[in-house]
């Protein structure tokens, strides 16, 4: 017992010594002017897919009827994920950048890929009073119309090869939720309402109009497409177009888009898209064109001028107001709505809570 009793006494004496002579660095002073880094601002992730959707029309009224099935249809023109008509839409290579209120940009994506032209970007401040508006951006290697997927050889009309150019989406997003997504937006190039216009306009002026030049946001000129679909089961996601509405602008000139089958007539483009100056277009589809100088607020509204029963029409189109349109090109959809009876309130019912759509990002207030 006497000799456990000495190296436990000799064990414990080293343990303190050590203790005592240990080089250990000593505790850190408190600085009040000590550095420190600010934590990186939270994003909120924005994620979508980039389309064409003067393409996705055309790919819908081109599709070819099946011989298996001849009565089926084509696929429905529905921003959705397994649709036909979304991957030949889609664009793939192109970007987006998010621009802020003033003009920055605050992200930008990397090229979206294929099949379907997902794109995805850290986001955007977390801020759910701060608008921002995407922009669809062409780059190296950009391509439409999924051409190995849907040959030429199965009566797929080809989507031609054209210039596209930086295309702005004018619905604002703002960090409503934790991510954004299913966001759409659109970019447009030569075969569709831009070649249109610049053939119309050429000819109105006397004067050689690319449509290169309407898309060049450094000539202070914007040119706004805006497309008024039927009414959408779900979201905002059927693309079907709504003919018989009228547009009316307070400030620029509007020129109804049409189509017609490719090489029905000269003036049309390689999609067979065609201009009507001060027209009614049967697609819904009108385009903006705003000179420098012109007043920035404006307002175009649109009157449904058909009546159908059955079709619940005439339709409501609410109206279309933006304080100043972004130089360049840029695209919006818009969505008729039925008309909704009046609904009686049941007095037992206990209210539902709202659905929560913070995922879509609209801005707050």
């Amino acid at each position: 017992m006497k000799v456990r009793s000495l190296i436990a006494s000799t064990l414990s004496a080293a343990v303190l010594s050590a203790c005592a002579d240990s080089s250990a660095p000593p505790p850190p002073k408190l600085d009040a002017e000590a550095p420190y880094t600010d934590l990186p601002e939270r994003r909120v992730p924005v994620s979508g897919v980039i389309f064409d959707p003067e393409a996705m029309f055309y790919t819908f009224v081109m599709w070819p009827p099946d011989p298996e099935d001849p009565d089926a249809g084509p696929p429905l023109p529905a921003l959705l994920y397994g649709m036909p008509t979304v991957m030949r839409a889609s664009v793939w290579g192109a970007q987006v950048s998010m621009v802020g209120p003033t003009g920055e940009v605050v992200d930008t994506s990397g090229p979206a890929m294929p099949p379907w032209g997902n794109f995805q970007t850290e986001g955007i401040p977390s801020d759910p009073t701060v608008p921002y508006l995407i922009r669809a951006e062409p780059a190296p290697g950009l391509s439409v119309g999924a051409a190995d997927m849907f040959p030429e050889e199965e009566g797929h009309a080809p989507i031609p090869a054209v210039p596209y150019y930086a295309t702005t989406s004018l619905r604002p997003i703002a960090a409503t939720g934790t991510q954004c997504l299913i966001q759409s937006p659109a970019i447009v190039g030569e075969a569709g309402a831009l070649g249109a216009l610049a053939q119309v306009i050429s000819e109105e002026t006397g004067t050689s109009v690319s449509p290169a030049s309407l898309a060049d946001a450094s000539s202070g000129r914007s040119v706004a497409l805006l497309w008024v679909y039927s009414p959408s089961p779900v979201l905002d996601a059927f693309l079907f177009p709504s003919g018989d509405i009228a547009a009316e602008t307070t400030a620029g000139t509007l020129y109804a888009i049409d189509w017609a089958p490719p090489g029905s007539f000269p003036g049309q483009t390689e999609m067979g898209y065609y201009a009507i100056p001060a027209g009614m277009s049967s697609l819904g589809y009108y385009a903006l064109v705003v000179q420098p100088g012109a007043p920035s607020a404006l307002t175009v509204s649109f009157v449904d001028t058909l009546e159908d029963e059955e079709e619940g029409r005439p339709w409501e189109v609410p109206p279309f107001f933006v304080e100043g349109l972004p130089p360049g090109v840029s695209f919006t959809r818009l969505f008729a709505m039925e008309a909704s009876p009046p609904v009686e309130e049941n007095p037992y019912e206990e209210p539902a809570p709202p659905p929560d759509f913070g995922f879509l990002c609209y801005p707050e207030g």
